[in-house]
């Protein structure tokens, strides 16, 4: 091993083709920072050429947010006596640099440590690559909770079928636990089919939801308005013991709300109400004609 760092010239010419072969950039300092040896990549990164670099301590040739702190990487090495890895940049005019480094303690024949000999390797380019890999992952999960959401809506929508039973009455069977996004897509569903057929009666059953708490009640109400707005009359069907406890429990005002207990009992009132209806009509064209005749 060699003695001191003067011995490094001592065969400069083959020690420098060997560093500048190495494209990333090494340099070897002395203990009070000073830059003894530097290849030429190492001086490209920081825009200048070995010869300005040699003999200048290494904080001014590579500005760091360590350089001039207890955290300097060369203090710490020849300090610990250990190599030190990691990542930081250099500031070069406007610009900063990423590096990832690794430094390590240079020893005499003693095993003295006399200066630290430092690797580091412009990363950029790796960052970069990182910056867009991270782009497309985010891109792949936004698509696949976006996919998600849409394949949640199309199971909301499939579990919240709008049928029509009968000439004039359609049935809107709830099942599951409900919640505000799925009785706004229920609803939508069952103004949209209103509008479609005109029909005056809607059913909406809800013997198949385990649970009904204020909110649910409250969708319910909400719906039945909607209904009438459209020109319609709502029944609501499915009212178990233990549900209509519950409803009278929460205070829930349901006193405009024609309820039947089974769906074919609202199916029977609704049919009667229908052809009572009808007869109203007929009955009232057929004043309208006697009129007309007289």
């Amino acid at each position: 091993m060699m003695k001191d760092l003067s011995e490094i010239s001592a065969d400069d010419t083959f020690l420098t083709a060997i560093i500048n072969a190495i494209p990333s950039g090494i340099f070897v300092t002395d203990l009070d920072h000073n830059i003894m040896m530097i290849n030429q990549g190492g001086a490209k990164m920081v825009g200048r050429t070995p010869g300005d670099c040699f003999d200048r301590k290494c904080y001014e040739i590579f500005s760091t947010p360590m350089c001039g702190t207890e955290d300097c990487v060369c203090h710490r090495t020849v300090t610990d006596n250990q190599t030190k890895d990691g990542q930081t940049f250099f500031r070069i005019g406007d610009k900063e640099l990423p590096v990832e480094y690794s430094s390590r303690p240079l020893r005499n024949f003693e095993g003295k440590v006399i200066g630290c000999v430092e690797h580091f390797i412009d990363i950029s380019g790796r960052l970069e690559q990182e910056r867009v890999i991270l782009e497309q992952q985010e891109e792949l999960l936004q698509k696949r909770e976006e996919d998600i959401r849409h394949l949640q809506d199309e199971i909301l929508e499939l579990s919240t079928p709008v049928i029509e039973i009968w000439d004039g009455i359609l049935a809107l069977p709830l099942i599951g636990t409900m919640d505000s996004h799925r009785a706004k897509i229920a609803m939508e569903k069952l103004l949209e089919a209103i509008e479609r057929t005109r029909a005056p009666f809607i059913l909406i059953d809800i013997t198949g939801v385990p649970m009904v708490d204020t909110e649910v009640a409250n969708h319910i109400i909400h719906t039945v308005s909607a209904v009438r707005l459209m020109g319609s009359e709502a029944i609501l069907t499915g009212v178990c013991p233990r549900i209509a406890q519950t409803i009278a429990q929460l205070g829930v005002d349901m006193g405009t709300i024609k309820v039947r207990g089974r769906m074919t009992d609202a199916l029977h009132l609704a049919i009667s109400l229908l052809r009572q209806k009808q007869d109203k009509i007929e009955l009232a064209r057929a004043i309208a004609a006697e009129k007309t005749r007289v």
